[in-house]
């Protein structure tokens, strides 16, 4: 089995991390408080066709989209979590799931400007009650001549307050077997009865907007429905494997940048007349940092590598989310640890990389759940 990457993704990626350590992470620390900010972002993204990678008739050359994605979707979570988030969790699941599974007329309609990174898009699956188990879900679709009627709210929706349309999920038949009982309809900003609630104020990560998403009796046109009636289920399935890969690619991303700094900081800082990297103490504490990242960053590939052979990769996603995801937590604690004092002062890269951290372990399925599925595929129901 062959662990390398190809000479074309290695430049690939090199090529990536190069534009985004020119172009994103000069404002990692400033997008916190300026959308503004975050949408030059995406428009720069998108110039280099970044929410099209997973648009397999745009990779003739790239076959491998799901690894290929993963190479640039990790370089931009290390140069700023907040972007990956708003663009990758928001933006592209909204695309590829119009992509996969628009008519013509939703595609023209909405995937130019979604991939172009002039309008935001919102996956609004998670309920304030329900975001695992679909079948907790209580928004509510109910279709009277050629409209459906929303009634529900969803909760922590990334890009909620700026999102120009939102990929919403609604029960139409509550009594139907769960895989028939969603539709998936595309909202658009401005619809009467769509409205979003206030800006969240997070511990990290805060450059992404997130806010609920309110519908009250609104009506959305038969033509705003993704896909058949009841499908909805089945996208939402697909698309909760796509955000369990980017959040184990965010947390890895994470890691990364945190092994970096430390590594930075220990040969620079100087106690008792050397560098603090020839104390034992900190030399093992960075050789655990890279023990992580490496054993993080093989999971990830090879749950990639299985999403574009079409293998079932339910658990191994699981373990890779949740490998990673802890082991950033712990990688951006133990960078702040070998900054000292000057790894807690607000507006540090290690204290905002330790806050930006913590969500890998709670989005798409917290650690908990992601235990739960594992345990699950080798002991059975319990």
């Amino acid at each position: 089995m062959n662990y390398e990457l190809t000479q074309e993704q290695g430049d690939f990626k090199k090529r990536f991390r190069e534009f985004c350590d020119r172009e994103i992470s000069p404002r990692a620390s400033e997008i916190e408080s300026s959308v503004a900010l975050l949408r030059e972002n995406c428009r720069r993204l998108a110039e280099g066709g970044f929410f099209t990678f997973l648009f397999p008739e745009n990779n003739r050359d790239h076959p491998r989209s799901y690894q290929t994605s993963i190479l640039a979707w990790e370089e931009l979570a290390r140069s700023c979590p907040s972007t990956f988030l708003s663009s990758v969790l928001g933006s592209i699941l909204t695309a590829v799931s119009i992509h996969r599974y628009g008519n013509q007329d939703q595609k023209e309609l909405h995937l130019p400007p979604l991939t172009g990174g002039k309008k935001f898009g919102a996956f609004a699956l998670t309920e304030p009650q329900a975001g695992s188990d679909l079948a907790g879900l209580n928004a509510s679709a109910i279709k009277e001549e050629n409209t459906y009627v929303l009634n529900g709210v969803k909760a922590f929706a990334v890009n909620g307050p700026e999102a120009d349309v939102a990929l919403v999920f609604a029960s139409i038949t509550p009594d139907s077997p769960l895989d028939r009982r969603l539709n998936a309809f595309l909202v658009e900003k401005g619809t009467p009865g769509f409205s979003s609630g206030p800006l969240l104020e997070k511990l990290g990560a805060r450059g992404a907007p997130v806010s609920e998403l309110r519908f009250e009796n609104c009506p959305v046109p038969e033509e705003a429905l993704l896909g058949g009636a009841g499908q909805g289920f089945e996208i939402a399935r697909q698309m909760k494997e796509i955000s369990r890969l980017g959040y184990a690619a965010y947390s890895l991303g994470i890691a990364q940048a945190c092994l970096e700094e430390a590594v930075r900081y220990a040969r620079k800082r100087q106690a008792f007349g050397r560098p603090i990297a020839h104390f034992q103490e900190i030399s093992f504490k960075v050789a655990d940092m890279q023990m992580y990242v490496d054993t993080g960053r093989l999971l990830l590939y090879y749950s990639a590598w299985k999403l574009d052979e079409g293998l079932e990769t339910g658990t191994d996603l699981s373990i890779a989310k949740l490998f990673l995801s802890e082991a950033a937590t712990w990688c951006a604690s133990t960078a702040v640890q070998i900054h000292g004092g000057y790894g807690f002062l607000k507006g540090s890269r290690v204290e905002r990389l330790y806050r930006d951290a913590k969500l890998g372990e709670i989005g798409e399925g917290t650690s908990e759940m992601q235990r739960r599925i594992i345990a699950r595929s080798l002991l059975g129901e319990g």
